[in-house]
């Protein structure tokens, strides 16, 4: 038996392809950094940093780093090196509020009526 890639993997699932565009889709949507550069070989410091917090988001929902690298058309070791540099700069306000965003469920619409 194996046990779970990281602490999330077991309650949430890994996540499937549809979870992958739905990720990069609200990050880009939160950043105004279209998905087609998050998807890209860009590598100024904003588009990266999204990027590597979409790895990092991934990562701990149960994807592997040979998933999350493949679905990026990257070498797993890109996503192993991405998300060690989120974490290392995860004590910085603006890489916890980009994660805390992208964790955050999306409410649509009021729901006081």
């Amino acid at each position: 038996m194996s046990k779970p890639r990281t602490p999330f993997a077991k309650s949430l699932g890994a996540p499937t392809p549809k979870d992958y565009d739905h990720l990069v889709q609200r990050a880009s949507e939160l950043s105004g950094i279209p998905m087609v550069d998050l998807l890209s070989s860009k590598r100024t410091q904003r588009v990266s940093q999204w990027r590597q917090a979409v790895f990092y988001v991934l990562r701990h929902k149960g994807a592997s780093f040979p998933e999350i690298g493949k679905y990026f058309n990257r070498h797993h070791a890109t996503i192993i090196h991405g998300c060690k540099n989120l974490e290392k700069h995860a004590d910085q306000k603006p890489v916890r509020q980009i994660i805390i965003d992208l964790t955050t469920p999306v409410t649509h619409g009021d729901t006081n009526n």
